[in-house]
């Protein structure tokens, strides 16, 4: 997703084995003249569809495994159960300013991982 204040992208590993953990890693980068407020209550909460486990599906801004004003990273761990194209999906909260503003966020987001 990009927006003139922030984008976010998913990073899947293009196959999941079954059976086995995986790591999809998101990545939240404000646009030019912005910064993360990472004093804002960032959450990432997912549902997961059937077939699959996720190992944490609320995280907060602790849980983030980068939080600074450059951007903020999330590790979304999860096990595939049943081999096919999974569709996980959720709510992205978190906020970007500039000097003078802030600009909290809420967006709809997903990502399919392929278990194998």
């Amino acid at each position: 997703m990009k927006d003139a204040s922030f984008s976010y992208k998913f990073e899947v590993p293009p196959t999941a084995k079954k059976g086995e953990r995986t790591v999809v890693k998101l990545r939240i980068a404000p646009g030019a003249g912005y910064h993360m407020n990472k004093e804002f209550p960032t959450s990432l909460s997912l549902a997961a569809p059937a077939g699959v486990t996720l190992e944490k599906p609320k995280q907060a801004a602790k849980d983030a495994t980068k939080l600074a004003d450059t951007g903020a990273e999330f590790d979304v761990v999860l096990t595939g159960n049943e081999v096919g194209p999974k569709v996980v999906s959720g709510d992205l909260k978190f906020a970007v300013c500039t000097a003078t503003s802030c600009d909290p966020k809420r967006e709809k987001v997903s990502f399919t991982v392929e278990v194998k």
